[in-house]
């Protein structure tokens, strides 16, 4: 067998009312160069027969049982370990890629050599509803990389294309400590802490299930902390040699604090502090001034005040 171009990395537990639909939705692209690897978390559903089914009808499948329920990070880092291909795509068991996805993510990676991990926009779509939610992730890996470390996780992690070469040259796998909250997202940030370029296609490629029990939605309380605990881990890095440790922190407590939880004195304070911030980033020149400042503008007093207006009047016209 001849090394393929892609290898598709999914991991799969207890997903058999979906997986089949994110099976075919591999199987049917219209670049059909890859392998599919597909772990099997040691389900206790019948997702395991299910995927067992398809192995002798398309010979790109690679299936694996994991032993024991090993969680998404170990899982991940195993699916990688054998992969073969130039590059790897992400895939989620629950989700839905659409046709073309691989062809126009191969095309663009092809022809832009210097970039490493190439995402997509989403729609967003339930069981619940027929209305699905377009999210439109910036596309130059010079907004997607600040709003990475200040902000939040902008990379669509099962619409992912990585350059295979990323995790043996660099040796960065999946961290097992966060066993599967924000994984991904201290994943990117290591990434561009090696100098690794970001994009995201400006077009929806994949199709993202919600659900009631999603790792988003079971273990949110987890990966808010995961999140937020990265986001003062980057202002720790990138700013404790122009401000008191004391003064970030105090910022990022009151930053990720309801606001309707807040004093007017403190209301006061953080706006202070995100003018301390905004100075400091403007004197040393570390990030690109419009990008960093809308980041901390999204809770000034201009801004708060604003969504409020527009709430009560929203609310008041219903």
């Amino acid at each position: 067998m001849t090394t393929p171009m892609i290898s598709v990395v999914m991991p799969v537990y207890n997903a058999e009312k979906y997986v089949t639909e994110a099976i075919e939705s591999i199987l049917n692209q219209s670049y059909s160069d890859f392998e599919f690897i597909i772990i099997d978390d040691c389900s206790t559903d019948n997702s395991y027969d299910i995927l067992q089914s398809y192995v002798s009808k398309d010979n790109r499948i690679r299936l694996f049982k994991n032993d024991m329920n090993n969680k998404l990070p170990k899982t991940l880092n195993f699916g990688i370990s054998q992969a073969k291909g130039k590059y790897i795509a992400r895939m989620d068991a629950d989700d839905i890629s659409l046709p073309e996805r691989f062809a126009k993510q191969i095309e663009f990676m092809e022809s832009h050599p210097e970039v490493g991990v190439c995402g997509t926009w989403i729609d967003v779509f339930s069981e619940e509803s027929s209305q699905t939610t377009c999210i439109k992730y910036p596309a130059e890996h010079k907004l997607i990389s600040v709003r990475l470390l200040f902000d939040e996780n902008c990379i669509a992690h099962p619409s992912t294309f990585l350059r295979r070469e990323i995790f043996f040259d660099f040796q960065l796998y999946y961290n097992l400590s966060l066993q599967g909250h924000a994984e991904d997202y201290e994943l990117w940030v290591r990434l561009l802490e090696q100098g690794i370029l970001f994009y995201n296609l400006p077009e929806v490629l994949l199709m993202y299930r919600k659900s009631d029990v999603q790792t988003m939605v079971v273990f949110k309380q987890q990966i808010d902390f995961s999140v937020q605990s990265i986001i003062k881990n980057n202002f720790e890095r990138y700013f404790i040699k122009y401000i008191e440790l004391s003064l970030i922190n105090t910022y990022l407590k009151l930053r990720f604090t309801p606001k309707k939880e807040l004093s007017f004195f403190q209301h006061l304070y953080y706006q202070y502090l995100i003018f301390r911030i905004k100075q400091v980033n403007l004197k040393f020149n570390l990030f690109d001034k419009k990008i960093f400042d809308d980041i901390l503008d999204k809770e000034s007093v201009g801004k708060l005040s604003r969504r409020y207006l527009e709430n009560k009047y929203a609310a008041k016209f219903k």
